[in-house]
């Protein structure tokens, strides 16, 4: 056959799966009309010694039992025994009738125990003392033991004696009786044990091992019918005992009884000399192996017409995917395929899809590195205003609510020790004793990392001896001395004012000293910090801002210099000022639907550290100063026919809705593509749209996976990917978050016919 024909994998599959299923049919049909029969009588036969072996235990520890009474009544120092027996008749009685009812209440097997002296008038039994006349003929009445007889065994045995059971008129049960002299190897015993044992006792027992469709026997050494429990049918005692008294004592046999075949198993014990049979009717096992053969035969027969269809369809179904890959395929590597076939050109692209997939994955975690670099920096700069705007960075990088706060930490080694040892960030973060995420970056000073501790609201123990603790290991780490610089804990939009607290505690080393850790709590402040910060006029500059007044702007501005340079104020508060007043200004570019072109010429959080005099300040404030009144006077001018915030909103939800549902999408992607910030477009956003970018592009592919579930039945993996998501984890974390459900349980519920929109809705309402 031709290695390209169209259907060569879909014969050859057929022909083999047809093969593999005619292979067990026969094996099965040879197993059955070879072995099954014998197989069946071996197991039979086995389970039917095994059966009789284990009844013959039974009996024969029930009667161990007995031989085990009656040594210990004739030996033991006992009430039993002839020179401890009391001269007075009461006390005799009590003492002899209450060993008896020990030794009968140790073998449940026993009904009652009788003992008679020939020296007595009466009999002693474990349920009281009566006269010969009395027992015989009021207590018990035997069918086959008239009162003479029983006296007479009674006074005048001298061997073990065996009376199969027999009916008490009394009682209406039967009983079997063993009768033991006492010390039988004296020229007279002095006394008889008799054992009354109730036939339904014996039954019992047979009971647990006679097989429903057998007849089970019991036969004392001397051939002596003990008991039997025999089916409607079974042959007779005479001719039964006949057989088991002149026949052999093979174990196993087949005979034939009054017409009938069965088989015949025997067992004799060697401690009692008792025999053990069971008959099983031929025709019943056949009967058995008759019917299994005939089920066995539909079943074959229906295998192969079920089985030949089911395969038929199968193959027609799974073959088709198979082609479609083929094409799929040949499309992709036109050259590579003509030489090969279906599964060699599935094979083929799989293999060099995994290899392309392995490189995308190695630059998706190589560009993991570079977003939490720029996330942090982002912190830094105050351009995140909650934790939830971390999620347009990576959505899995951290996983904390808007509640949690921020902690800057400046890690300061020695030069030497910086230049000797080559560790990496991940280093320094996995040091950390303390139970919060924490992630650094490289300062821009040789020497200095930043680090931000992101302290979840649930977990807010002190952490103040983590420091001391992760200063120790930093230094065995490093291998030098190492200062810590700490700020205090603040909101994430407050991190930039954390980390300049930070570099205030570092630059009082001058004073603490190196090699320790420097909390800006701890630093001893000689001024008030409420008087030495402007607030009406950093209030009268942010509402001048907000009106777009640009005397009022200049006046405030003005106000906040002179402030500085009357009260002579702490750097780190001028610093704070500075901060404060671009974080300011940076709302009105906002607000007028303006780039980030005016706002970027600003110093960042790092350029605030170094300005060291007020004239930088000035020159600073006044350049902020032009910059609003030259953005103020443009506005005036320009004339467009729609807002420019409505316009870039449009132009922004376009953009998220022909790229929300790709996985390589990003908001920071989206943010520098329009030129602007990502947190001025997250709040010009907001503003016209009531909600952020990130929850709308979340309600997007939420939508459309709602959607895909309940149209199709493709896996999550394939609906995460094709609305978005890398990760299957956080899809489904996601949109369980919104639905109130995973998406396997919407889509179970979207099948079940009471499934309705109302339930829906009431799901996505949920927090």
């Amino acid at each position: 056959m031709n290695d390209n024909h169209p259907y060569k994998i879909f014969i050859k599959y057929l022909l083999s799966y047809i093969i593999l299923l005619l292979l067990p049919i026969t094996l099965i049909a040879m197993l059955v009309y070879s072995f099954f029969v014998n197989q069946l009588e071996e197991e039979v036969i086995a389970g039917n010694l095994n059966t009789l072996d284990n009844m013959r235990e039974s009996m024969d520890e029930q009667l161990s039992r007995i031989e085990d009474t009656t040594r210990q009544m004739l030996i033991e120092d006992n009430s039993l025994y002839p020179y401890r027996i009391s001269d007075q008749w009461g006390y005799k009685a009590w003492g002899i009738t209450r060993e008896l009812k020990r030794y009968q209440r140790m073998s449940p097997f026993i009904h009652e125990i009788w003992v008679y002296f020939k020296s007595d008038p009466a009999v002693f039994t474990s349920s009281g003392v009566y006269s010969l006349p009395m027992i015989s003929n009021q207590i018990y009445q035997f069918e086959d033991w008239s009162a003479s007889t029983m006296i007479t065994d009674l006074q005048e045995s001298r061997t073990a004696s065996l009376l199969s059971p027999g009916y008490d008129d009394k009682s209406d049960e039967r009983y079997l009786r063993m009768i033991q002299p006492m010390f039988p190897n004296q020229a007279i015993p002095y006394g008889t044990i008799v054992y009354l044992i109730n036939e339904k006792s014996i039954h019992q027992l047979m009971s647990t091992y006679e097989k429903a469709e057998g007849s089970m026997w019991i036969f004392d050494q001397n051939n002596q019918l003990v008991t039997s429990v025999a089916k409607e049918g079974s042959p007779t005692l005479l001719a039964f005992s006949r057989l088991i008294t002149e026949g052999n004592h093979a174990p196993y046999q087949e005979i034939t009884l009054e017409g009938t075949n069965y088989y015949l198993f025997l067992m004799q014990s060697e401690q009692s000399g008792w025999k053990y049979a069971t008959l099983l009717p031929i025709d019943v096992v056949m009967d058995k192996v008759n019917h299994a053969q005939n089920w066995l035969t539909y079943g074959i027969i229906a295998i192969l017409i079920v089985g030949g269809g089911i395969i038929y369809i199968s193959m027609r179904s799974n073959y088709r995917p198979i082609h479609i890959l083929r094409k799929e395929s040949q499309r992709l590597f036109p050259h590579k395929m003509k030489s090969l076939n279906e599964l060699e050109a599935v094979r083929y692209t799989l293999t060099s899809l995994a290899n392309q997939n392995k490189d995308l994955d190695n630059r998706v975690k190589n560009h993991s590195s570079a977003v939490k670099k720029q996330m942090i920096f982002a912190m830094l700069k105050g351009e995140i205003e909650s934790f939830s705007e971390l999620a347009e960075y990576d959505a899995n990088f951290v996983d904390l609510t808007d509640e949690a706060q921020t902690q800057v930490i400046i890690i300061e080694t020695a030069e030497y020790v910086h230049s000797m040892n080559n560790h990496t960030i991940q280093e320094l973060e996995r040091s950390y004793p303390g139970p919060h995420p924490i992630f650094g970056i490289e300062h821009f000073d040789s020497g200095r990392y930043v680090f931000l501790l992101l302290i979840q609201h649930s977990l807010t123990e002190d952490t103040h001896a983590c420091w001391d603790q992760y200063q120790d290991r930093l230094r065995a780490l490093l291998g030098g001395t190492v200062t810590l610089g700490v700020g205090t804990r603040t909101s994430v939009s407050e991190s930039p004012r954390s980390y300049l607290e930070a570099q205030t505690a570092m630059d009082y080393r001058f004073i603490q000293g190196v090699n320790r850790v420097i909390r800006y709590d701890d630093i001893p402040m000689n001024f008030n910090h409420q008087e030495s910060y402007p607030h009406s006029e950093m209030e009268s500059l942010q509402r001048a801002v907000r009106k777009s007044r640009m005397d009022k702007i200049q006046s405030a501005l003005s106000n906040i210099t002179d402030f500085i340079r009357q009260k002579q104020v702490p750097l780190i508060i001028a610093r704070s000022l500075c901060y404060d007043i671009i974080r300011s200004v940076n709302d009105i570019w906002t607000g007028l639907g303006m780039s980030e072109q005016h706002s970027a010429q600003y110093p960042d959080i790092f350029v605030l550290e170094r300005l060291e005099t007020i004239d930088e300040f000035e020159k600073l404030i006044h350049s902020i100063s032009q910059d609003l009144s030259l953005a103020f006077k443009n506005q005036i001018k320009e004339t467009p026919s729609k807002e420019p915030a409505s316009r870039s909103l449009d132009l922004i939800t376009q953009y998220i809705e022909g790229h929300f549902d790709q996985c390589e999408f990003s908001l920071q992607g989206m943010s520098e593509s329009f030129g602007m910030a990502l947190p001025n477009l997250s709040q010009l956003f907001k503003e016209q749209t009531g909600q952020t970018p990130l929850e709308y592009v979340t309600e997007l592919r939420m939508k459309k996976a709602q959607h895909l579930l309940t149209t199709t039945m493709k896996p999550l993996s394939s609906v995460a990917e094709e609305v978005g998501y890398y990760n299957v984890s956080s899809f489904i974390r996601r949109f369980k978050q919104l639905n109130g459900m995973t998406p396997g349980e919407y889509r179970n519920r979207a099948e079940a016919p009471d499934f309705k929109k109302s339930e829906i809705t009431t799901a996505q309402s949920k927090p």
